[in-house]
């Protein structure tokens, strides 16, 4: 990322009155709807600059903004994509969650069911990230139809985040930016610098939502977008993915538009 444009965030964080990590698991939304959104990374600083007044912004050892590693598994097969390719109502995503900053590593299944409502089912690992130990193994044995001979780690995905929380404690906000996609063995990797994708996690109403209100005034809208399926369609040009075409069209002319100014 352009040192410019970071520096033009780190600036904003700073305004906000802060949370902490203890405070923030009230507001942790484990059963919630989600809104994503997708835009240029430099639009990140205007967007703080709205919000200060109703959000708290959470901070670990004195940094506001976090490094996170997430490795994702799926069948050898890539079931789990392609039920999200055929846009399946029930769904599942399996990854291992590294914070890097707090240093701990959950296992986590992610689910959306029929009615829209997405599902975060974890438990934290005893084990470095990846490895699945016995505690793993009857987790993904009681929270998936999957056992874990059967599942194989497929993307890699690294970001910053930052993190907001409604000072009602109604709404969970995550910004994320310095976007990169890797194969496992991190033969392949792409870095998406000129990328932020925002994801608003609510228990209410979309429409009472300051960043959702702040966004729309900005032209930016809603859109489904998963990491996931994004960064294995991206790394893998053969496999089916004209479900997700158009989203990828869209975040490599972003990522052009921003290199391109940036030389």
């Amino acid at each position: 990322m352009n040192t410019n444009t970071e520096i033009n965030i780190y600036e904003q964080l700073p305004h906000f009155k802060s949370i902490d990590l203890e405070s923030i698991e009230k507001a942790s939304l484990m059963r919630r709807r989600d809104s994503k959104y997708v835009y240029p990374v430099t639009r990140i600083p205007e967007i703080l600059a709205r919000l200060t007044d109703h959000y708290y912004i959470l901070e670990i050892e004195h940094l506001r903004s976090h490094p996170y590693n997430t490795l994702y598994y799926d069948t050898r097969d890539m079931e789990m994509y392609h039920m999200h390719h055929r846009g399946l109502s029930f769904r599942q995503k399996i990854r291992f969650r590294t914070y890097e900053v707090s240093d701990t590593v959950f296992l986590e299944v992610k689910e959306k069911n029929n009615k829209g409502i997405t599902v975060k089912k974890r438990i934290r690992s005893n084990g470095n990230k990846g490895i699945i130990l016995s505690k793993e193994e009857e987790f993904l044995a009681s929270a998936t139809p999957y056992q874990h001979h059967e599942i194989v780690p497929v993307l890699e995905n690294t970001f910053n985040r930052i993190t907001l929380v409604e000072k009602n404690q109604k709404e969970r906000i995550t910004i994320d930016y310095n976007l990169c996609f890797m194969s496992p063995d991190r033969k392949q990797i792409i870095d998406l610098p000129g990328l932020s994708i925002a994801e608003l996690k609510r228990e209410g109403n979309l429409s009472a939502s300051e960043f959702n209100t702040v966004l729309r005034q900005n032209g930016i809208y809603p859109m489904r977008f998963s990491k996931y399926c994004i960064g294995i369609a991206m790394l893998n040009p053969d496999i089916p993915q004209n479900r997700f075409k158009a989203k990828i069209l869209k975040i490599k002319k972003i990522n052009l538009d921003y290199e391109t100014v940036q030389t």
